[in-house]
């Protein structure tokens, strides 16, 4: 059958619990069912004295506490000999965190995600999803599915580390790099020595990091092209994304495309704007181009629609800093609508 090595080799890949990646740096595959993303590598670099080091922790959902805890068990992973660093805010990356810290772990994070995180975000984001145009109904719909509200950690205690700390974990010392544009307080761990880069969201090499708006004003795809920008002056020989391909792709190149990816959906967007002046965010992103394959707009996945229209916002943010468009807020509807500026 055309194409079955490949799949054979992916299901094999998908089975194996625990890989052995680089020395003594492991990950857990963390399933993550019904998402495009497929599951999360949480990341442990083991020590064989001292303290080890768990990266991410999955939804705080059955298959994905389960998996996780399984192999944290498989890798002599205790509250006494481990400490567990979460790259941001994301239920994905996070969801897992109280049932850590109900167990014994200390946790450590940045300070502007995980202060995030206590604070109710989801109220003010369905007022700026309602001036953007997305009915009242759609939004409810996707609040009631999205895996980041359902699958969220409840409230922990975190222990924050600032951009430039240095943590120091099974022979490795790495530094805490602030990568804001997946999440304003995103971080990275870098280790100049082994030139070595955990990755988080910020990197990823089979599909592109969703880049969200945080709201008025934030211009999240400005911070993440800035950031890519910084974290390709380093020295990296290996990357360790948190979803999908580990290790074999060329940082350099990946960033490179990732940059022009969003010049071209900023070109995208403008050209709407452009054709059909006074759009709102939620039809402009109806508009644009989605790898999802569907007869309209109103057939797209509600559960994708969230993604979507949070991706376009931070696009049409950063025309509105560069001053490529303007936006008025139309008195009759209270939708803020674009124009080419």
């Amino acid at each position: 059958m055309t194409g079955a090595p490949g799949l054979v080799k992916y299901l094999i890949q998908e089975l194996r619990m625990i890989e052995n990646r680089y020395k003594n740096i492991y990950s857990i595959y963390v399933p993550m069912p019904e998402n495009p993303l497929k599951w999360l590598n949480s990341y442990v670099i083991k020590a064989d004295t001292g303290r080890s080091l768990l990266i991410d922790t999955g939804f705080h959902r059955p298959e994905c506490t389960d998996a996780l805890l399984e192999g944290m068990k498989e890798l002599d992973l205790r509250p006494e000999n481990t400490d567990v660093f979460i790259t941001h805010m994301h239920s994905d990356h996070s969801g897992n965190a109280r049932t850590l810290t109900d167990l014994g772990y200390r946790i450590i994070m940045g300070r502007t995600d995980y202060m995030i995180l206590n604070d109710n975000v989801w109220k003010k984001r369905r007022a700026w999803m309602l001036e953007a145009g997305m009915p009242e109904e759609v939004y409810d719909a996707i609040n009631n599915k999205n895996p980041a509200r359902k699958f969220v950690s409840e409230k922990f205690p975190a222990d924050i580390v600032e951009p430039g700390d240095v943590l120091e974990y099974g022979g490795h010392s790495l530094r805490v790099i602030l990568t804001p544009g997946h999440t304003p307080g995103h971080m990275c761990l870098y280790s100049s020595y082994e030139r070595l880069l955990f990755s988080g969201d910020h990197i990823l090499f089979d599909v592109t990091p969703n880049i969200c708006s945080e709201g008025p004003g934030t211009n999240a795809l400005g911070k993440y092209i800035s950031s890519l920008r910084e974290i390709y002056k380093l020295d990296v020989a290996l990357v360790f994304p948190a979803h999908r391909t580990v290790g074999s792709g060329d940082m350099y190149a990946r960033i490179e495309r990732l940059i022009s990816h969003h010049m071209d959906r900023l070109e995208e967007a403008g050209n709407i704007i452009k054709n059909e002046p006074g759009l709102t965010n939620y039809e402009i992103a109806g508009r644009m181009t989605w790898k999802i394959k569907t007869g309209s707009w109103e057939e797209f996945p509600i559960s994708q629609k969230w993604f979507a229209a949070s991706e376009s916002q931070a696009h049409l943010d950063y025309l509105l800093e560069d001053g490529s468009v303007i936006k008025r807020k139309d008195e009759s509807d209270g939708y803020y609508k674009y124009y080419i500026a």
